[in-house]
């Protein structure tokens, strides 16, 4: 009789956990800084999962460029810690619509130091991506489902920011063990299939981005989409105006580069221009017309400073009124990030120094996994 009853509220549960809605913060999960204490509650990279080390220290050291200025990547390795998860059913490139999407798991990777009780984050960025099969998949998702279904804080319409739940609960807590038995089941070594990093140099005010795929254990560098480099460069001495550039900087119609080498020479003069530059930020937040394989590093990560500069230091040319054709819509797409005004921030999703970042590409994003999950699973 007790068996009958356990198997039939598995079945309930299972069933349960079926019928419920993924939200933003249930597939892009930001996990709050700990205290000093607690840090290494956080994933490290070399953390064993059932697929292998999720970060192993010879492709860091090996094959990723010197992360940050004067610092050896061996000396960084141990300090980087895993600051977000991210999962993704339909991960796309370039506009070839007869490419089959790929199912991934990503894992963001920040270098974490303290001071005092105090957890900060270092501007570096490592970004893994791990790719499941369709069954793989489809298993994560029920669990994650399942794990939502036993959740003490709702995330239903939260805007996306730290995980509501972890906030709440914390590291100790019993939804991030069993977040963390999840994700470990389906990554490792094994199918690490691309790291993208973030440099920082320049005395804090120089950024290059870059990529490598792996296959076979064989490194490649990817080729940056518009620029046809294998690293792209934004500079910027300034935290809320800029003044920079970026190299090689795109050449089609749609880009930011009359704001991001000196902002402080634009005038109403430059409507036209203005107007073009806003425009493409606004697409490049769009998941809809542009995906990882259709725009370049640069653009991508500073289509939000961009356009949050613009449009409030012409709120005359109303800009969002101008972009209502390119601008992302849907439900809950909120963006509470702090320093949205600091055009010194190039991160899309992580921290900076110990303040949350979300960018509305990412928020964006999400949105598009919670639809696709919703109509496939």
């Amino acid at each position: 009789m007790l068996k009958k009853i356990i198997i039939l509220c598995f079945i309930f549960t299972k069933a349960n956990a079926q019928n419920i809605r993924l939200d933003l913060n249930d597939v892009t999960l930001l996990l709050p800084l700990p205290i000093a204490s607690e840090i290494n509650l956080l994933p490290v990279a070399n953390t064993e999962a059932a697929l292998g080390a999720l970060l192993p220290k010879s492709i860091v050291v090996e094959k990723i460029p010197t992360l940050l200025q004067l610092t050896p990547n061996e000396t960084l390795y141990p300090l980087l810690h895993a600051v977000g998860f991210r999962v993704d059913p339909c991960f796309k490139e370039g506009s070839d619509a007869s490419v089959k999407c790929k199912t991934q798991i990503r894992v963001v990777w920040q270098p974490l130091t303290t001071k005092g009780d105090k957890v900060s984050s270092i501007d570096v960025t490592l970004h893994t991506f791990y790719e499941l099969s369709e069954s793989q998949f489809q298993s994560l998702v029920t669990e994650l489902k399942q794990l939502k279904l036993h959740a003490t804080v709702s995330t239903d319409n939260i805007p996306l920011l730290v995980n509501p739940v972890l906030r709440k609960e914390g590291l100790n807590g019993p939804y991030y063990k069993k977040l963390l038995a999840i994700f470990y089941k389906y990554i490792g070594e094994i199918n690490l299939s691309r790291i993208t990093f973030m440099q920082l140099f320049g005395g804090e005010t120089v950024w290059f981005f870059g990529g490598i795929d792996i296959k076979n254990a064989e490194v490649t560098r990817i080729t940056i989409p518009r620029i046809h480099n294998t690293i792209q460069q934004f500079a910027n001495t300034l935290t809320t105006s800029f003044r920079g550039g970026i190299a090689p900087a795109p050449k089609q119609a749609d880009n930011l580069n009359i704001f991001l080498g000196d902002s402080s020479q634009l005038t109403l003069a430059n409507e036209e221009d203005i107007i073009k530059a806003a425009k493409a930020a606004f697409k490049f937040e769009n998941p809809k017309l542009h995906n990882p394989g259709t725009v370049d590093c640069v653009s991508c990560h500073l289509a939000q400073p961009v356009r949050v500069f613009a449009m409030k230091e012409f709120p005359q040319l109303n800009l969002d009124l101008l972009g209502t054709d390119f601008i992302y819509t849907g439900e809950n797409l909120l963006n509470n990030s702090s320093l949205q005004n600091n055009t010194n921030v190039a991160r899309i999703f992580g921290y900076f120094e110990d303040q949350p970042i979300t960018t509305q590409r990412v928020i964006n994003e999400s949105a598009e996994v919670v639809k696709y999950i919703e109509a496939n699973y």
